[in-house]
């Protein structure tokens, strides 16, 4: 017994001592308030997933991220936690639906739905850091940035597992 709570003990000291009081890891660096529209042919695009990715000579190992209301805005978070460390950034965006759902019989006799098929539904350009052309800067204002980006035409393309 003391085999297992000895190791776990000290893993719950390291974990907690990774943290400050606020539950906020130590090495967080500030967060800045950001709101950001994503829409789609000048549309808001509900239900997309925006994530910021670092780049330029300030990187971030936190990854910004959001999703979006019935309006197209999101308010981003770092870890949990409203804002975004200071920094240039490459905005990402990724929406997909799940159609072609049907009820089929499980092995045990049970109807349930089959997993359909996913497709994405904004461009995969959009998706990568490296290809988007969405770019943003956040300063250490506390005024709230805000920003908003177009991703064009909607698409339907099937999602592969790759």
């Amino acid at each position: 017994m003391k085999r297992i709570i000895i190791p776990l003990m000290l893993a719950v000291l390291s974990i907690a001592g990774c943290t400050r009081d606020d539950g906020k890891p130590k090495d967080l660096p500030p967060l800045f308030p950001c709101e950001i529209t994503i829409t789609q042919e000048e549309k808001p695009l509900a239900g997309a997933t925006i994530a910021l990715e670092s780049f330029g000579e300030v990187k971030t190992v936190y990854l910004p991220s959001g999703i979006t209301d019935e309006r197209g805005k999101a308010v981003l978070s770092t870890y949990g936690f409203k804002g975004v460390p200071v920094g240039t950034y490459k905005v990402t965006v990724r929406k997909t639906v799940i159609e072609d759902v049907t009820q089929v019989m499980d092995s045990y006799g049970d109807m349930v739905d089959s997993p359909g098929t996913e497709y994405r539904t904004v461009e995969p350009k959009f998706s990568n850091a490296n290809t988007t052309p969405h770019e943003l800067e956040i300063t250490n204002s506390k005024k709230m940035t805000q920003a908003t980006f177009d991703v064009g035409k909607p698409v339907k393309e099937k999602k592969s597992n790759y």
